[in-house]
């Protein structure tokens, strides 16, 4: 009988870093599977550290920025200051600067992590400080999973929608959304109406003004590992959570891994604390099964003895649950 063939696939879990609670849960698993770690985040820090594991760098972590760094290749995010829902006068001129500065001669391939973008300027002051800088690069632009079809203007737009929420009076709010169609229209043609031109206060436009493409953190992670082939060898998928509601689901890497071992046709199995649900609601989620920690912060003991009962709970010839 062939060995458990188990895909650790997960994001944060606690206080633990993807790698970190990957590793956790691989070593529960490996007295009994062959186990793949493969660490995934959606944005921030834990992406640059998810995305280091897999060009094997080691990541460099500021107060307020990341940068991870391969081969031909950069991966760059900045955490701006947090502002009201309407805030027209901030700007992504810091990040323009940022990321200017940081670019090399030889960073044939970039990758902006977005997701701690909080300006709505459409992404001017990034354009005006790095567009200059971006040209002639591949670039790639990595923003909420919400927000990978939001057009920049229209009344289901980005710059809409955070109108809404700071209960704009309607007056300034179109006056505003005619002036960033017309700018996004001089970026190029129907980039006002773009899908993702809305993404990160608009920013998206910038990454497709330059010639760009926009992905989420997640699938960015799926690629870079080439997650397709890991998880068609596999005979289970194991991911984990701090904590499970219906509402939101585990989270984005939870919701996109339970999606990715779905279309593998690989049962899904979570590893979580709280109260966890109902199987029946699990199912909903693309979920087999969730695991429950001990009470208390997780910890890597945790995850790992957790993680052990998963995989001696298998029948190693028929992979089936007892």
């Amino acid at each position: 009988m062939s060995p458990l063939r188990a895909a650790v696939v997960t994001g944060r879990i606690g206080d633990l870093d993807p790698v970190d609670a990957g590793a956790a849960l691989g070593r529960g698993l490996a007295a009994h599977a062959q186990v793949a770690v493969v660490p995934v985040a959606a944005g921030g820090p834990d992406l640059a550290i998810a995305v280091g594991a897999l060009w094997g760098v080691e990541p460099a972590l500021s107060a307020d920025g990341w940068v991870v760094r391969g081969p031909g290749v950069v991966l760059l995010g900045l955490q701006q200051p947090s502002v009201p829902d309407w805030a027209p006068d901030a700007t992504t001129a810091d990040l323009g600067e940022w990321v200017a500065a940081a670019l090399r001669p030889d960073d044939a391939r970039v990758v902006l992590d977005l997701t701690g973008v909080t300006a709505h300027d459409g992404g001017a002051g990034l354009l005006d400080r790095a567009g200059a800088a971006l040209a002639g690069r591949e670039l790639l632009g990595l923003v909420d999973g919400a927000e990978l079809d939001l057009p920049a203007t229209g009344i289901g737009g980005g710059l809409a929608r955070r109108a809404f929420a700071a209960r704009l009076d309607i007056a300034e709010l179109l006056s505003a959304d005619a002036a960033l169609a017309t700018r996004a229209r001089a970026l190029g043609d129907g980039l006002d109406l773009a899908p993702g031109g809305g993404a990160a206060g608009g920013s998206g436009l910038a990454v497709l003004a330059s010639g760009g493409r926009l992905l989420t953190g997640t699938q960015f992670c799926h690629r870079e590992a080439g997650l397709q082939r890991t998880l068609a060898a596999a005979d289970v998928v194991v991911t984990g959570c701090t904590e499970l509601s219906a509402l939101d689901r585990g989270g984005p890497v939870v919701t996109a891994v339970a999606e990715w071992a779905e279309a593998a046709q690989r049962p899904c199995l979570l590893v979580t604390g709280g109260a966890g649900l109902a199987r029946r609601e699990l199912r909903t989620m693309g979920i087999e099964a969730a695991h429950l920690l001990p009470p208390g912060a997780p910890t890597a003991a945790g995850l790992t003895a957790v993680a052990g009962r998963i995989a001696a709970g298998w029948v190693s010839g028929g992979r089936a649950l007892t």
